[in-house]
């Protein structure tokens, strides 16, 4: 028997986003965005959506507003692009977790009961959650995101990686999602990925910093323009 699907509707901004967050422990929410151009089909909601509810964890899901939904509608009307999350789950989460159309991701990141990012890697994010100290489960799509996934996950050790996107030949599975948010907030190496992304953070206020090699880079490109123009 197909298992019964429907857009989700509700009044939910910015506020309501960050004052739920508030009436949460300390790090004890995923946070969930797959940003606003990658749209996952009907079984990868479906495995992901049953994978966040298995985990016992708290949620809050960013599901961008359907593009058929009326201008008018959009703030209330999310599901997945081109699929929508089982109303089963909407029953069954309800109390443990958010599903909003939007939010202000990095105040979200920053706040201190999120425990964890399920993120597509895109170039904001991964910026995002770097600055925010946040551990991270990868999902990443194409492009980019997969070079941005290896890095947050390979070379930071700041989190763990659920697929592979396009690339993937294996399907999504809760138990995947369930596994991945389970080893980021309290596997055994859960501690050692928190204090990777400290310091990450920690390496990124430097970069910026002044006189940081971010601005040292900057003026040494400029330098680099100048002493061209005047040849």
């Amino acid at each position: 028997m197909r298992t019964q699907l429907f857009a989700v509707t509700c009044g939910v901004w910015r506020k309501d986003s960050l004052e739920w967050l508030g009436t949460q422990p300390i790090g004890s929410v995923v946070y969930v965005s797959f940003g606003s151009i990658v749209a996952l089909d009907e079984k990868q909601m479906e495995e992901i959506a049953w994978g966040l509810l298995n985990s016992g964890s708290r949620f809050l899901w960013v599901i961008k507003p359907s593009p058929m939904a009326k201008d008018n509608d959009k703030d209330n009307s999310v599901n997945g692009g081109s699929s929508v999350i089982p109303e089963k789950f909407l029953k069954e989460a309800e109390g443990e977790g958010k599903v909003v159309p939007w939010c202000p991701q990095d105040r979200v990141l920053a706040h201190p009961s999120v425990a964890c990012f399920v993120t597509h890697c895109g170039w904001n994010s991964s910026w995002e959650t770097l600055s925010s100290k946040v551990p991270v489960v990868v999902f990443p799509q194409w492009g980019d995101q997969v070079t941005d996934a290896k890095f947050l996950d390979e070379v930071y050790g700041m989190g763990v990686r659920l697929g592979r996107g396009e690339l993937n030949t294996e399907s999504l599975s809760k138990e995947d999602v369930e596994r991945c948010v389970f080893e980021v907030t309290q596997g055994l190496k859960s501690k050692e990925m928190k204090k990777n992304a400290m310091k990450l953070k920690k390496s990124a206020e430097e970069a910026v910093a002044e006189g940081g090699s971010s601005q040292r880079n900057l003026q040494a490109f400029i330098n680099d323009i100048l002493h061209i123009g005047l040849k």
